[in-house]
């Protein structure tokens, strides 16, 4: 069974999310994975990754905002810090500065046809030390894109872990949570842009 420990960054509404049709957010999971809540993005952009990337079809691609990934860098643990142990913090509307500079406006649905992969974020799977992806399984990955926001890969879970989402977060119906492994995002922290 999936369990949610704790959100990474800042609830929906304190990044000015009140519509609740875009509510992207970031979990870190019991079992030391991060569960990712995004617009479904798969067919959009499956096309565009790099030849080093791999997705099988258990994997989705969601696109979450630039300034959900930036709210939840302070909370990505650095790789020598062990698996959280400490009672979850969901409903605690935590606050946390986060930088000045204006941050992209997500594109509308529409507009995210001309979206195009602009560099990866962390390491490619290959890379990584723990990744099952040497054994094909699959590839959780990270890409930023031309508009800002980025793309992740990641096991599909939404059917495991819509109901244990906390009061405060939300997924629309073109939302996906996917899975990704802890050293996925981990390895991925240091090219998140501060700001």
């Amino acid at each position: 069974m999936i369990r949610i420990i704790r959100r990474l960054g800042t609830p929906p509404k304190a990044r000015g999310s009140v519509s609740g049709q875009n509510c992207p957010d970031i979990f870190e999971l019991a079992d030391g994975n991060f569960a990712v809540i995004g617009t479904d993005a798969t067919n959009r952009l499956d096309a565009q990754l790099p030849a080093d990337t791999c997705r099988t079809d258990g994997d989705r691609i969601v696109m979450v905002t630039r300034e959900t990934l930036i709210h939840a860098k302070v909370d990505i643990p650095v790789a020598a810090e062990s698996l959280r142990t400490a009672p979850a913090l969901l409903s605690a509307g935590r606050s946390k500065a986060v930088g000045t500079r204006p941050v992209p406006t997500p594109a509308s649905r529409g507009d995210q046809q001309n979206v195009k992969i602009v560099r990866r974020i962390g390491v490619p799977p290959q890379s990584r030390k723990s990744s099952p992806s040497t054994t094909g399984q699959t590839c959780p990955d990270i890409f930023e894109l031309s508009d800002g926001n980025f793309a992740v890969i990641g096991t599909e879970a939404t059917k495991e872990l819509d109901d244990k989402l906390p009061p405060d977060a939300s997924r629309a119906d073109y939302e996906r949570i996917v899975v990704i492994s802890r050293e996925t995002l981990i390895e991925a922290k240091k090219d998140i842009p501060d700001a």
